[in-house]
């Protein structure tokens, strides 16, 4: 089969290699049908720690080998595989906290989603993955980082009647507008610096798409919540203002390990502003997450404007990593074939 290896925190390489094969009864082996590009995944410090394995998490495929052991599964479903499962038995699992788990850190798909054929550990296969009904394709390629907007939302206090604000407008700043509105936020106010994507959220739910010199200007104090989509430490300090007393600000990207950023606790401290952050998603977000896609509350399908195949690979993470008008870039794989 083709995968693509990261090289470099800006090169990829498009190799063969032998496919994966089953190694116990509860696994499953997918038909890969398309792969998107995560924003996280276009960080240069964390591409770095990366080289040498085979990126892709947002990632859906045809059910092709299942093992005797799977249940609920039969050969050509389309099947949602999250790039994590927990173990739904530790002390971190029963307290919902799944991205803390020991077995969640240590799963991985095999390889990863960019390549033409993955086989899922029976760990994942156990605890999120599960045939997509009533969605296509380039919907549910959507489930993963629609259910990370699930889960960064459901840590917020009050989302209903609320007025939000959400700072950066890729994909994922307009999936967590979309969610806000379907949690019942009252206003949601999007910052952005690009003209193009300032329309995409107002076209996406926003109610106002500002600049940030425009948002500094006009919204001191003005929010119960704010999504820190950036994961700078300038931004995340210029969002801050935004924040009510008694609000929240969100921190749904990581700043680059070791990178420091200043804030005035006191500051904070007398204003009651809480500081929260949301990694991934667990299996009652993916889940949530399909509702949602199924029952016509968010439609992601919209913000796709770019496609290519994987020996293209190379030119899809360059557009995505280019930003303004690329939203969200995927890519996807011919259908048919047999290992």
């Amino acid at each position: 089969m083709r995968q693509a290896k990261i090289v470099t925190a800006d090169r990829f390489s498009v190799e063969s290699t032998p496919v994966p094969r089953l190694q116990g009864p509860g696994e499953l082996r997918l038909r890969t049908a398309a792969c998107g590009i995560c924003s996280g995944d276009l960080m240069p410090w964390y591409l770095q720690r990366k080289a040498g394995s085979v990126l892709g998490h947002e990632v859906v495929g045809w059910a092709a080998d299942v093992g005797p052991a799977v249940t609920g599964i039969r050969p050509g479903d389309l099947i949602f595989v999250h790039h994590h499962a927990p173990c739904m038995d530790c002390c971190e699992c029963r307290r919902g906290a799944f991205v803390h788990c020991p077995a969640w850190r240590q799963s991985k798909l095999d390889p990863g989603g960019m390549a033409e054929w993955i086989r899922v550990p029976a760990g994942i296969v156990q605890h999120d993955c599960f045939p997509v009904r009533d969605l296509g394709v380039e919907q549910a390629v959507f489930i993963e980082p629609l259910a990370c907007t699930v889960k960064a939302l459901s840590r917020l206090p009050v989302l209903e009647g609320s007025t939000g604000m959400v700072v950066g407008c890729g994909v994922m700043g307009l999936l967590n507008i979309a969610g806000a509105r379907v949690r019942g936020a009252a206003r949601v106010v999007a910052v952005e610096p690009d003209e193009t994507r300032r329309r995409a959220a107002l076209a996406f739910g926003a109610d106002a798409a500002l600049t940030p010199g425009e948002a500094a200007e006009t919204c001191r104090h003005l929010a119960d919540f704010v999504v820190i989509g950036p994961g700078h430490p300038d931004i995340i300090v210029n969002s801050l203002d935004y924040v009510r007393p008694g609000g929240t600000a969100l921190l749904f990207t990581p700043t680059p390990t070791a990178t420091l950023t200043a804030l005035d606790l006191g500051e904070l401290y007398f204003r009651e502003v809480s500081l929260v952050p949301s990694y991934s998603c667990g299996p009652a977000d993916t889940r949530l997450a399909c509702r949602w896609l199924q029952d016509g509350l968010v439609h992601p399908e919209r913000l796709i404007t770019h496609r290519f195949d994987l020996e293209h690979v190379q030119e899809a993470y360059d557009t995505a990593r280019g930003g303004g008008p690329a939203l969200k870039v995927l890519v996807t794989f011919p259908p048919g074939g047999s290992p």
